[in-house]
């Protein structure tokens, strides 16, 4: 009998479907309707959130005129939870085709922390399909696979307690402990994000979310030695020439500003960083306001 998964459906100006795409079905929360003429605004949540994280841009973004789509990504939430597949150029392979499913043949893909990560090696591997590119918190992924100091010691830290630690998967469904971690990567005082950690938790409790949780972050650190890996590194290493807007909060606790010195390596066309104040790593849900008006000015300017 499949999982019930209705505690990450809620009711909202959004609709809710399941997709089929790339061999799996993804649900998605929607706001708007197809225009041939205009891209669609594919939304990518990050580690350890699901489509919910956006429930802040999807409806601004139908009343500019766009179709807005928020998808839990494969392994996440509402979408299958395939086992063994938790490598990144599957996950980036998955947005090229669910764009293609939806019925656009252009799309801006947003993508926040490890969506992010998916987000600009689907740029890089659908050059063609994606015109235009929104990176919050999420510098280029290669830079994060480099071993040095363009990320504070307390990632490392929390990168090899929640990945190696044999407790990791009931960590990640305990709310209190999810609200920790939203907590300290927030900027101080900011609820925006960990006044969610109840739904965020309710999703790793589903069947086998929180198990591929762990090994996809285990396989960004560790997966490219495989072979799978070294396709996924001689992907990603492709230029990526749609315009790109970086968004960084100011006060991130992760990733410092030079996390972003090498993206111009990558990014060999149009790219811009901001940082918004008053803002940890979940820009988007800890200053919405702020974020939506750079979101939409920079999706005005490239329509």
């Amino acid at each position: 009998m499949p999982a019930d998964t209705s505690c990450v459906s809620f009711p909202g100006p959004w609709q809710h479907r399941l997709v089929q795409a790339n061999g799996a079905q993804f649900h998605i929360a929607e706001v708007g309707e197809f225009r041939k003429d205009s891209p669609l605004v594919l939304l990518v949540h990050g580690f350890p959130e699901y489509w919910w994280a956006w429930r802040g841009q999807l409806e601004p973004l139908a009343d500019a005129g766009f179709h807005a789509v928020a998808l839990d990504l494969r392994g996440v939430g509402g979408s299958d939870k395939t086992p063994g597949v938790v490598d990144s150029l599957t996950l980036a392979e998955d947005l090229v085709a669910l764009v293609r499913t939806l019925g656009y043949e252009r799309a801006v893909l947003v993508g926040h922390g490890r969506g992010g990560s998916h987000a600009w090696t689907a740029a890089a591997i659908a050059p063609e399909m994606v015109e235009g590119l929104v990176v919050v918190s999420s510098p280029h992924p290669r830079t994060l696979h480099r071993l040095g100091f363009h990320v504070t010691f307390r990632t490392w830290r929390y990168s090899l307690a929640t990945v190696f630690s044999s407790v990791g998967k009931r960590l990640l469904a305990n709310p209190q402990r999810v609200a920790d971690y939203l907590t300290e990567w927030s900027a101080p005082g900011n609820t925006g994000a960990s006044a969610e950690a109840c739904h965020y938790a309710d999703a790793m409790a589903l069947p086998g979310a929180a198990g591929l949780a762990l090994e996809r972050l285990r396989w960004s650190w560790a997966g490219q030695l495989r072979a799978r890996g070294r396709e996924y590194l001689a992907a990603s290493r492709k230029p990526v020439r749609c315009p790109v807007l970086a968004v960084r909060g100011e006060l991130d606790p992760l990733l410092p500003p030079r996390a972003w010195n090498a993206d111009r390596e990558f990014a060999h066309g149009e790219y811009t960083k901001v940082q918004i104040p008053h803002a940890g790593h979940f820009v988007h849900e800890e200053q919405a306001e702020r974020f939506n008006d750079s979101l939409l000015g920079f999706l005005a300017a490239h329509q």
